[in-house]
């Protein structure tokens, strides 16, 4: 027979596996609550980063919107700096892209209109023939020309200061009462300044 170990000694012994399985279950729970609190905290910063930016569009002074089915050119200066903006006026709604060509640096303002305010409404720079969305200034495909422009428009591409197509500022406009609106929170202000601000318009007609 194997010696009987003292009361005491047996005590010890039952209360140390105790205290080692409610340390194993204190030890799990910890560990799932600090998943559940990270899952949370992801879940989270992805709705924050989700949430769309509210827009609010701003009375500005000092501008005028293009008759229906013209472009116009604006030149806005923001802080030290200016942006210039291809305004385009389509079914009597206004759509603002940022002005020059992402692919030739080409003033837009001096393309073409294509399709409805309803529909798919584009503009195509003159010079290269990108073609890009009036509404959010996505690029579309490549207007083919013929002739001297379609020449032209084929060096334009292939010249190596040309670059990929690239989705254009595209800034939320309105028009009410003759007074133009805009969405002064647009990305494309905050980078000209650093941060989005005040400033002061200066009219650049450039009827087509």
């Amino acid at each position: 027979m194997s010696p009987s170990l003292p009361l005491h000694a047996t005590l010890r012994m039952r209360l140390a596996a105790v205290l080692c399985c409610v340390a194993a279950l204190v030890d799990g729970f910890t560990v799932r609550r600090t998943m559940t609190m990270k899952r949370r905290l992801l879940d989270e910063g992805k709705k924050k980063k989700n949430k769309p930016r509210k827009v609010t569009l701003t009375k500005v002074p000092g501008i005028s919107a293009p008759p229906n089915g013209k472009m116009q050119a604006w030149s806005l200066d923001v802080g030290e700096g200016s942006v210039q903006f291809c305004a385009a006026t389509l079914n009597e709604r206004l759509f603002v892209l940022e002005r020059d060509c992402g692919c030739c640096s080409w003033e837009l303002d001096k393309g073409d209109l294509r399709g409805s305010a309803a529909g798919d409404p584009e503009i195509v720079c003159c010079l290269c023939g990108q073609t890009y969305s009036l509404v959010d200034g996505t690029p579309g495909g490549v207007v083919q020309r013929k002739g001297a422009n379609g020449f032209i428009g084929g060096l334009a591409r292939r010249a190596p200061t040309t670059n990929a197509a690239r989705t254009q500022f595209a800034v939320r406009a309105d028009v009410k009462d003759g007074d133009v609106y805009l969405d002064l929170g647009s990305e494309v202000f905050a980078k000209a300044e650093g941060k989005a601000g005040m400033f002061v318009a200066a009219d650049k007609l450039a009827d087509k």
